[in-house]
């Protein structure tokens, strides 16, 4: 049993076959240095998510307000929000007719006013 070469590495003590190790370049940084005993491990750069298996892709990261599509980030459309980066498109909460607080945004969810919000609503009880 003979150690790899530089740059190979085996998984399998008594096996004598070394594999080329995994390499992290353009966008791609690593994570965990190649060994004699075991692969590179990859991670994307600032600004990429991973995806696929291991890390084999790196997508571009997507903000607040956008989700992510096979063609790339993706403004939400009307009527959805994300308020998480790398997050997807959920529909706005409804409110009941003319109980709208704040109007949602891309980036953030409509907010509903309360009953309690509204003096007109509002219950007295007596004391008596």
């Amino acid at each position: 049993c003979r150690p790899c070469p530089p740059d190979t590495f085996s998984s399998e003590a008594e096996l004598d076959v070394c594999t080329l190790c995994r390499k992290c370049e353009g966008i791609f940084r690593y994570l965990k240095e190649c060994t004699s005993k075991s692969d590179a491990e990859c991670t994307c750069k600032e600004g990429y998510r991973c995806s696929g298996d291991g890390c084999s892709r790196c997508d571009q990261s997507c903000g607040v307000g956008q989700e992510n599509t096979r063609s790339g980030c993706r403004d939400c459309r009307y009527g959805t929000f994300n308020d998480q980066p790398d997050g997807s498109c959920k529909n706005w909460t409804k409110c009941s007719a003319n109980q709208v607080l704040e109007p949602g945004t891309a980036a953030k969810d409509v907010i509903c006013k309360h009953a309690s919000d509204n003096p007109t609503l509002a219950t007295t009880l007596s004391t008596t």
